[in-house]
C-alpha cells in the first residue's frame, strides 16, 4: 500500500485533483440508488411518465459525469504511475551500472536479471487500476453512512458482513506470503534452466547434458507448480469469500429489509436503494482486498530492487590529473575474495615505470584477472594502494581513470546493437576510416569485408555468435579506440590463431614505440620475452618479481625480436 500512496501523493497538485475527482465520483455513485428509490416510490405510485423521463435523464447525466471523471482520474493516475515506473527503472539501471563492480558481481547474474524483470511486476501491481481502487475504498464509508440514514439496522448488517470479508481476506493473504516467496525463488531457478537451454546449445548437445538438465528442470517446475497451486488456492479463497460475502449481504439486507418494510419502518424503494448502497460499499472494499496478492508480488519485486539500491555506489567525485604519464606504483598490495581462506596475493611492492612492458604470469585461478580488474579500478585492494603518477587510485575519479586505460578483459562481452556502436562506445566520435584501419591492423579486414553491412552489422546475444578469436580482437579494437596511456590486456592471445598472434605482436610493438605503459596477463612466451619485468602470481602469498637483466634499450630490442619471431612463425 505504501508504494500506491507514494505514487498518489508524489505530486500534491495531481493528488488533490484525484482526491476531488474520487469524491465527486462517489457522490455521483449515489445516483443509482437514488434513481431506484425515486422510480419505485414516485413513478409506481403516481404513474406519471414525465416523472420517469426526468428521473432517467437525471440518472444518465449523473452516469455521464461519473464516467468522464473516472476517465480524467485514470489519465492523471497513468501520468503519475508512468513517472514512478520510469524513476524506478532509472534507479535500477543506475544501481546496475554505477554500483561498485565487486558488490554487483556478488549477486548472481540470474538474480540480477530477475530483479530487473521485477519492473514489469511492479508496473502491473501498482498500476492505474489499483490506484483507482485505493482512492475509491475510503468512500465505502460514504455509502455506509447514507445506508445508516436509511436504516441503522441494515447498515449494521452490512458493516458486519464487510468486516468478516476483510478479516477472511487478511488471513488468507497472510497464508500466501510463504508460497509467494517460494514461487519467486523457484522462478529464478527455472529461468536459469531456460537460459542454459536457450544459450548453451553446444553444451547440451555435445555432452548429452539434456537428460540431467531436464531432470533438474522437471523437479524445479514441479515445485514451482506446487507453489503456484497453493497460491492459486489462497487466491480462490479470497475471491470466493468476496463473492460469498456479496451474496450473503444481499440476502441479509433484503431479508431484514423486508421485515422493516412490513413493519412500516422502510418503503420498498428505500430497500432497493439500501441494497445497492451496501453492494457498492462491499465492492469498493473487496477490490482493495483482492489486489493485496498483486501488491504482495509488487512489494517482493520492490524488495529485490532494494537490494540493488543498497549496493555501495562508485564515487561520482574524485581527483584527476592534467596529464597521466603512465607510471604505476604498487605499495603493499594485497587482495582476497570474501570468505576466501587465503589471499590471492599480498605484500606486492613494485614500481612500473612509464613506457615499460610488464608481464603478469600464473596458472588459472592464480589471480591474473583479479589483478587486471584492480588496475582497471573495477575492484579495490584489500590492503595497500595503487598510485598513478603518485595519485592514489582510490581518490581518482573513476570515469577519468577509465579514459586513461586501454583495457581488454578476459571475458569479452558486447551489447545488442551495431558493430560500430560497440567498437566506439569509448569514443563515439571515431571515424569509420580509423576503426577499419585498426581492424585491418589486427587482421580483421576479411571479417569486416565479409559482414553484410560492415560496421553496421548488428551484434546479437552479446556477441556470443562471433568466433572467440575474432571477438577478442574486436574487443581490443574497442579498447584501443579509447587512446589511453596505460594498456591492460588480460590474456590477449587466448583463442587467437597464428595470424592473429602476429597482428597482436605488431600492435604491441607499435604501442611500445608510442611509449605506452603495457601490462599483460599472459603465459605466452613471445610476450613474456619482450617484458622488462615479470610478476609471477604462482608464488604465494607474495608474488615473485623477475626483472630483465638488460636495460630498457635491450628490453625494447627484445620486443622487436619477439615480434619478429612471431611474425616469421
Amino acid at each position: 500500500m505504501k508504494e500506491l500512496w507514494r505514487r498518489i501523493s508524489a505530486n500534491p497538485k495531481v493528488a488533490n485533483e484525484m482526491y476531488v475527482a474520487s469524491f465527486l465520483i462517489a457522490m455521483l455513485g449515489l445516483a443509482s440508488s437514488l434513481y431506484s428509490t425515486q422510480v419505485l416510490n414516485r413513478y409506481l405510485s403516481q404513474g406519471i411518465d414525465a416523472t420517469l423521463f426526468t428521473l432517467t435523464l437525471g440518472g444518465l447525466i449523473a452516469l455521464w459525469f461519473e464516467v468522464a471523471l473516472r476517465n480524467a482520474r485514470t489519465r492523471l493516475a497513468q501520468w503519475g504511475c508512468a513517472k514512478a515506473d520510469r524513476q524506478l527503472g532509472e534507479a535500477a539501471i543506475t544501481a546496475c551500472t554505477k554500483s561498485q563492480y565487486g558488490a554487483v558481481e556478488q549477486l548472481p547474474a540470474q538474480a540480477r536479471r530477475e530483479m530487473l524483470n521485477g519492473l514489469s511486476t511492479i508496473h502491473q501491481s501498482f498500476g492505474t487500476a489499483n490506484v483507482a481502487a485505493l482512492l475509491d475504498a475510503p468512500f465505502a464509508l460514504l455509502f455506509l453512512l447514507v445506508l445508516f440514514m436509511l436504516s441503522p439496522a441494515l447498515a449494521v448488517v452490512a458493516l458486519l458482513v464487510i468486516g468478516g470479508v476483510i478479516v477472511m481476506s487478511l488471513v488468507t493473504q497472510n497464508m500466501g506470503r510463504e508460497p509467494t516467496e517460494e514461487q519467486s525463488k523457484l522462478s529464478i531457478q527455472l529461468a536459469g534452466f531456460h537460459h542454459t537451454f536457450a544459450s548453451s546449445t553446444e553444451l547440451v548437445r555435445a555432452f548429452q547434458a539434456d537428460e540431467l538438465l531436464k531432470s533438474g528442470w522437471g523437479k524445479t517446475l514441479g515445485e514451482l507448480q506446487g507453489a503456484r497451486a497453493r497460491l492459486g488456492h489462497i487466491q480462490a479463497l479470497v475471491q470466493n469469500s468476496s463473492y460469498a460475502g456479496g451474496i450473503l449481504m444481499s440476502m441479509l439486507v433484503m431479508g431484514l429489509g423486508a421485515r422493516e418494510v412490513f413493519a412500516g419502518h422502510l418503503d420498498v424503494g428505500s430497500l432497493i436503494g439500501a441494497n445497492i448502497l451496501a453492494g457498492r460499499a462491499l465492492s469498493s472494499l473487496t477490490r482493495v482486498m483482492q489486489m493485496v496478492e498483486a501488491l504482495g508480488r509488487g512489494n517482493r519485486s520492490l524488495e529485490l530492487l532494494g537490494q540493488l539500491a543498497r549496493l555501495p555506489m562508485e564515487r561520482t567525485e574524485g581527483t584527476t590529473l592534467g596529464h597521466f604519464a603512465g607510471k604505476l606504483s604498487l605499495e603493499d598490495l594485497a587482495f582476497a575474495y570474501p570468505k576466501q581462506p587465503t589471499p590471492l596475493f599480498e605484500r606486492l611492492d613494485f614500481t612500473i615505470e612509464a613506457g615499460s612492458v610488464i608481464a603478469v604470469t600464473g596458472a588459472n585461478g592464480s589471480g591474473k584477472t583479479s589483478f587486471a580488474r584492480m588496475l582497471a579500478g573495477l575492484i579495490e585492494p584489500g590492503r595497500g594502494r595503487i598510485l598513478a603518477d603518485g595519485m592514489d587510485l582510490r581518490q581518482a575519479l573513476p570515469e577519468w581513470w577509465r579514459r586513461q586505460i586501454v583495457y581488454l578483459p578476459q571475458d569479452i562481452q558486447f551489447f545488442d546493437g551495431s558493430l560500430r556502436e560497440n567498437l566506439t562506445v569509448l569514443r563515439p566520435s571515431a571515424q569509420d576510416e580509423e576503426i577499419i584501419a585498426l581492424c585491418r591492423e589486427l587482421a580483421l579486414g576479411r571479417y569486416i569485408d565479409a559482414s553484410p553491412d560492415g560496421l553496421g552489422t548488428v551484434v546479437r546475444n552479446q556477441g556470443q555468435s562471433i568466433p572467440p578469436g575474432i571477438r577478442r580482437r574486436l574487443a581490443l579494437v574497442r579498447a584501443l579506440l579509447g587512446q589511453g596511456q596505460l594498456v591492460i590486456l588480460d590474456d590477449p592471445s587466448e583463442a587467437i590463431d597464428a595470424e592473429g598472434c602476429r597482428a597482436l605482436a605488431a600492435v604491441l610493438n607499435r604501442l611500445v614505440r608510442e611509449k605506452k605503459t603495457i601490462i599483460v596477463m599472459t603465459n605466452e612466451p613471445f610476450i613474456i620475452s619482450a617484458a622488462q619485468a615479470v610478476i609471477d602470481l604462482n608464488v604465494k602469498p607474495t608474488p615473485r618479481i623477475v626483472r630483465a637483466a638488460a636495460g630498457k634499450e635491450a628490453a625494447d630490442s627484445g620486443v622487436e625480436s619477439a615480434v619478429a619471431e612471431v611474425q616469421h612463425a
